[in-house]
This record gives C-alpha cells, sequence and structure tokens, in this order.
C-alpha cells in the first residue's frame, strides 16, 4: 500500500507541468472543456464560502485533536473550493453526498444556495461531534440515512427527472457492491460526479477506473486526488488532466 502511495505521488509530479499547461486552456480544443476549465475550475474570483470553509475545517482539526485525540482527514480547502464552485455552476435543487468530510464536504455543496438540500450517507460523522454541530447549522436541509442503497433510493425519489450531482468521498469495504451498481448506472445518466481520495484510496480507485472504464461520453477532469466526471450525452469521450 505504501509503495503504491509513492508511486502515484511520484506519477503526479511528473505530470505536473502537462497538467499545469491543461489548467490554462493549452491543447484544449473543446469549446466546453476550455470554458469548464478557465471560468469554473480554474477561477480565480474569491467566493464569499471560502473564508467559511477555511474555519469549518480549522474548527473541526482542532477541536477533534483537542476532545478525541487525534487528527481527522478533512477535505482540503482547495478541493472544497473546487467542488463548491462545480455545484455553483450547474446548482441542482439536491445533491447526494457519500461521506461527508467530516460536514465540510456537505458544507460546500449546501452553501451555494438556501434553498439546496442534500441527501447524506456517512457513518464517521456520527462519531464526531463538531461535524454533528456544522450539520445540524443546515437542519432540515439534510437527509440523513442509514445505508448507502437507502440513500440512493432516497436521493433518486427527491431528484425525479433533474440531472444527477453526486459525490463520493470516501466508501467502506462492505459498500463496494453498492457503490459499483451506482457508478454504473450515473454513466448511463446527465449530470455530475465527483469522486475523492482516488490517489490515496484502493476503494476510490477502483470507483475511478470502473467509471471511466464504463463512460461512453462525457468529460473526466482530474489532478489524480479528485474527479469531476462531466456527464452529458452530447460531449464526446475525453479525459483531462488538470490543477487544482
Amino acid at each position: 500500500m505504501q509503495n503504491s502511495r509513492i508511486m502515484g505521488r511520484l506519477k503526479n509530479i511528473g505530470s505536473t507541468f502537462s497538467r499545469y499547461q491543461t489548467s490554462k486552456g493549452f491543447g484544449v480544443h473543446s469549446p466546453f472543456a476550455f470554458s469548464f476549465i478557465l471560468n469554473v475550475l480554474d477561477e480565480k474570483y474569491g467566493y464569499y464560502s471560502y473564508d467559511s470553509l477555511q474555519l469549518l475545517r480549522t474548527t473541526v482539526t482542532s477541536r477533534t485533536r483537542y476532545e478525541q485525540g487525534y487528527k481527522p482527514r478533512v477535505i482540503p480547502l482547495s478541493e472544497a473550493a473546487a467542488m463548491f464552485r462545480v455545484a455553483n455552476y450547474y446548482n441542482p435543487s439536491v445533491f447526494l453526498s457519500i461521506g461527508g468530510s467530516y460536514g465540510v464536504a456537505v458544507a460546500s455543496l449546501l452553501m451555494v444556495s438556501r434553498r439546496s438540500r442534500v441527501v447524506l450517507y456517512d457513518t464517521a460523522i456520527k462519531e464526531n461531534v463538531t461535524a454533528q454541530e456544522i450539520l445540524a447549522n443546515y437542519g432540515s436541509r439534510i437527509s440523513d440515512t442509514a445505508t448507502l442503497q437507502g440513500a440512493i433510493d432516497s436521493y433518486d425519489s427527491i431528484a425525479g427527472e433533474e440531472n444527477r450531482f453526486v459525490v463520493i468521498n470516501n466508501i467502506a469495504d462492505s459498500d463496494v457492491d453498492v457503490a459499483n451498481r451506482l457508478v454504473d448506472n450515473l454513466v448511463k445518466q446527465q449530470g455530475v460526479l465527483v469522486l475523492r481520495n482516488i490517489g490515496t484510496s484502493r476503494v476510490a480507485a477502483a470507483l475511478w477506473k470502473r467509471c471511466k472504464e464504463g463512460m461512453k461520453y462525457g468529460m473526466t477532469f482530474s489532478n489524480g486526488k479528485m474527479a469531476f466526471v462531466i456527464l452529458n450525452p452530447k460531449l464526446p469521450r475525453q479525459d483531462f488532466s488538470i490543477w487544482l
């Protein structure tokens, strides 16, 4: 496991220059991809949410260290900000979040609009008081579910015909089969899939590979740690390696 992580980091370092060029639009011929990269993924405008997200990260980290004696793996601000920008661009009425990164990843979605909702499946949040307090601030806008399949069913019922917006922060080994079916279904639909921890989690990496292999249309944008999958039948099948 350690060797695979080292190799993954070396691969990312080796592709740094090409990812940087792509992130500036060089060599990107698709009008959609060019606009999405420059105006969404690489947008420099300082959204109001960034300071709030950083404060949440700091609060979760410091309180968990003090009260529970360990350092939580909270989503980096760069990833939370990127997720906010993509969510802001598509602005769906409801999200499906699998894992919540101690509430910070969920907050990055809900900060987009006061009308948006999240269907959440995350067992780790139940073990962290600070994360619970963060999510409590959003009240009825979060539907917490006991199982992954229950979350998917609830989300499908609420979303209806709306394009999907699904975030997979982390997946337990016991949920792999259900997650595989979710990905298989998503790549046949229209919407957005966000995959995190693809460079450090064996399960996430396998889902990322499955997603790309199953796609017949649409584009992916990834920095080797996080991936944004844009599923649209009008888009040709392309993958872009970017800098976030």
